[in-house]
């Protein structure tokens, strides 16, 4: 399948990216509900908007990440404002001194992924087909644009109230630190403008057509749901078969969820999911930290961190947010390889598993399921 870079999205084309963009989060980026009333309106009133080829973005541009930083559940009582987010914009460029030329998310995700586009139509702002994970991780330290030698100083972070305030910080750590105590600080949730960077830096390590992933996510998971055959399966064969670079992909476990223990702390959300094979007795458990982190099936690990494990409704194949996962739910836990970008040695030393105090060595999806 020819990977489109430029990519035009309009209101036939919401729900594939929702659908997709929520696969690849591996249970955070946002709760796609949201994202999807947030982009709705936006194309509604805007019309349709140009994703813009990673490619095209000049050297001299003036690029910043942005999204919605703190606790899932929060954004359900707190709802992300765009308003909050031009907020931050405003108040980052003020600081810099100059104007902000293209915006990307931060992350992929149901609500991340997509922000970002409802912003650049009220703004008038170009929108990058990219993100900086590939995937959603808990801290902005964690994105490729600081792995791989950006700074995340300046952030802007602003609230529903429009309070804002500009952190700075040495390293990348410590600013994630500093901010995480501004959000609380904010109720919990707040928005986020980060990694100002110069275009031809964003070029060397943004992660490219993650929107037109996510739209072709959809679109086949989608089809496969109107022909009523299997959606994960269709999700699973172009994955193999067709995206660009190929993938490993996997049905890892299928059953009812028999316990969810979620707990919101520093603007986290922190847990376990188990899921119950009743037939076979095998329980597969996840451990997540606001996205899902190790899969184990009767204590046998089949799936570690940057690898993407999501956990899918049975039937629609639909993506489930860690904190939206229902006792008795039908559910197939899937896995996906993390792009390569994130399996360098100097990816792994930020978002491998020893990364969230996981006492074991990275090792590839496609080795430990098929073992």
């Amino acid at each position: 399948m020819w990977f489109q870079r430029e990519l035009r999205i309009g209101p036939g084309d919401l729900n594939e990216v929702i659908y997709g963009t929520a696969i690849l989060a591996s249970g955070g980026g946002g709760d796609p509900y949201l994202g999807r009333l947030i982009l709705m309106q936006a194309l509604q009133k805007h019309g349709a908007k140009t994703m813009l080829d990673p490619a095209k973005v000049k050297d001299r541009w003036l690029v910043v990440a942005l999204g919605a930083v703190g606790a899932p559940p929060i954004a359900l009582e707190k709802f992300p404002s765009l308003t909050a987010l031009a907020a931050a914009i405003a108040t980052l460029e003020r600081h810099l001194g100059r104007k902000v030329d293209a915006i990307v998310a931060a992350e992929a995700g149901g609500l991340n992924a997509v922000v970002p586009i409802a912003l650049g139509l009220r703004l008038g702002l170009p929108v990058i087909n990219a993100d900086g994970m590939g995937r959603a991780f808990p801290k902005n330290d964690m994105m490729t644009f600081g792995i791989y030698g950006g700074r995340a100083a300046p952030t802007a972070i602003a609230d529903d109230h429009m309070s804002s305030v500009i952190v700075d910080a040495d390293d990348n750590r410590t600013l994630e630190r500093l901010a995480r105590s501004a959000v609380i600080a904010m109720g919990g949730i707040a928005m986020a403008v980060t990694y100002p960077m110069s275009g031809k830096f964003f070029k060397t390590a943004a992660i490219r057509g993650t929107l037109t992933l996510a739209r072709d996510i959809g679109r086949v998971a989608l089809a496969a749901n109107h022909q009523k055959s299997d959606p994960i399966d269709a999700i699973i064969g172009y994955f193999r078969k067709q995206a660009s670079p190929r993938r490993y992909a996997a049905k890892l476990f299928t059953g009812a969820v028999l316990r969810h223990a979620p707990k919101t702390d520093e603007a986290f959300v922190r847990g376990e999911i188990a899921v119950e094979n009743r037939d076979s007795g095998e329980i597969c458990t996840l451990e997540f930290h606001n996205e899902n982190l190790i899969a184990r099936i009767d204590g046998r690990v089949v799936a570690l961190v940057p690898d993407i494990i999501t956990v899918l409704d049975e039937d629609t194949g639909e993506a489930l947010t860690t904190e939206n996962v229902r006792f008795n739910q039908r559910v197939t836990i899937f896995g996906l390889a993390a792009p390569e970008i994130l399996r360098t040695p100097e990816a792994l030393a930020h978002v491998g598993p020893r990364a969230f105090d996981i006492d074991l060595d990275y090792t590839p999806i496609e080795t430990l399921a098929d073992a």
